[in-house]
């Protein structure tokens, strides 16, 4: 018997509003050679915390009554739990601003998830994830319109992200 998944990487999710609209766009095709940035709702689910992570960029759900809306179904979430997991573990051990103690925040990562006082640890994370959907979304479509700027804009934000970050690990 196959055992019953629990926690927020096991229920369906929804992109609503503004996001649903970001995401949809980030999945769809363009050119003629039907290329896609990300392929499914999960992908963009996946890097999107690591974005609004690194860039500082958090967001509140879009809460306009009758929005659109996009899901990812559990089965998608539960097939990446792990990688999922390392996202939110690796936010709430990083997220100096949010907890200042290394203790606490090895809680957060590792211990008290499905407890009361996670929720607003999973709030925070869900507002990394709209943030990071937001960024994508500018960096990657915001200023283009043809195929050739849809690339441009993906390299240009590859280059910065590395810039920003690969050069930081380097040194540290």
């Amino acid at each position: 018997m196959a055992r019953k998944e629990s926690g927020v990487f096991s229920k369906e999710y929804t992109f609503k509003g503004c996001h649903a609209e970001r995401v949809k766009a980030l999945n769809a095709k363009f050119g003629k050679g039907n290329l896609q940035l990300f392929k499914r709702n999960v992908d963009v689910y996946m890097i999107a915390p690591i974005v609004g992570f690194c860039y500082q960029r958090r967001a509140n759900p879009d809460g306009t009554p009758n929005a659109e809306t996009t899901k990812i179904f559990p089965e998608q979430l539960i097939a990446n739990k792990d990688s999922l997991w390392f996202a939110y573990r690796l936010i709430m051990l990083l997220d100096k601003k949010h907890e200042k103690s290394f203790e606490e925040r090895v809680n957060k990562a590792f211990r008290d998830y499905g407890k009361a006082e996670a929720e607003g640890d999973e709030l925070l994370f869900d507002s990394y994830v709209l943030g990071g959907v937001d960024l994508l979304y500018e960096k990657l479509l915001g200023k283009g319109h043809s195929e050739e700027d849809y690339i441009n804009n993906l390299y240009e934000f590859l280059s910065d992200f590395n810039e920003r970050y690969y050069t930081t690990a380097e040194n540290i």
